[in-house]
């Protein structure tokens, strides 16, 4: 059986196969999303781990909005990187 795309995974999530389908998204990203956040983090992999959960769970909210016009990776690293800097703005003086 041939593995299923990001996109087709992200379809079922969205259709009613929800969580397998989501399960098998989170482990296929989750290592890059983190390591991307520990970089933004400056290493601290804590606040990145935590920053990875709170974009992942904030993407399964979501899942109905992907529309498939870029890449499921690309999406989620933008919901990543937006979850980061959110994170920033209500920590900034």
């Amino acid at each position: 059986m041939m593995q299923a795309s990001d996109e087709e995974l992200a379809r079922r999530a969205a259709a009613g196969d929800g969580r397998h389908a989501f399960a098998m998204l989170v482990s296929r990203h989750q290592s890059d999303i983190r390591n991307t956040l520990r970089r933004l983090t400056r290493g601290d992999a804590a606040r990145a781990d935590d920053l990875a959960q709170e974009a992942f769970i904030k993407a399964w909210r979501s899942i109905g909005d992907f529309r498939g016009e870029s890449s499921f990776r690309t999406w989620m690293f933008r919901i990543a990187y937006r979850t980061f800097l959110s994170e920033v703005r209500r920590n900034e003086p």
